[in-house]
């Protein structure tokens, strides 16, 4: 339960930053909403896996394979994001802004489960074979 809560408090830190950068890029520079979306997921990349490494999942050493396989992680669930936000936006015709605020939820949802069991799993091995 603890690590859910804090998993919490670092996508909120997370989700202000990429929503952030997310908002700026399109409501200020009129960049598509795709465009400013990547921007602003690739900028909170770096703080989410430091924030998950250390603070959510409580490892404190560091395995090259941590980062292929965070990436692989935020890759499938950015890509779901994504859609999602292609979806509501472009298909249902919702206004970016709130497309993708119900994008996120698809994402979340999914790095959580990619991290824990994937990425910062217990007890794995990070060795080559």
């Amino acid at each position: 339960m603890i690590q859910l809560i804090k998993y919490a408090l670092t996508g909120i830190i997370n989700t202000l930053i990429g929503y952030g950068v997310f908002w700026v890029l399109f409501t200020q520079f009129n960049i598509y909403a795709e465009y400013a979306n990547a921007a602003g997921y690739g900028i909170a990349l770096v703080f989410a896996f430091l924030l998950n490494k250390v603070f959510v999942f409580n490892k404190s050493t560091f395995h090259s394979a941590m980062i292929p396989r965070f990436i692989v992680a935020f890759m499938l669930a950015f890509l779901i994001n994504q859609l999602v936000l292609i979806v509501f936006h472009r298909v249902l015709d919702i206004r970016a802004e709130i497309a993708q605020i119900l994008a996120m939820g698809t994402y979340t949802v999914l790095f959580y489960i990619l991290n824990k069991r994937y990425v910062f799993k217990e007890g794995a091995t990070y060795e080559k074979h």
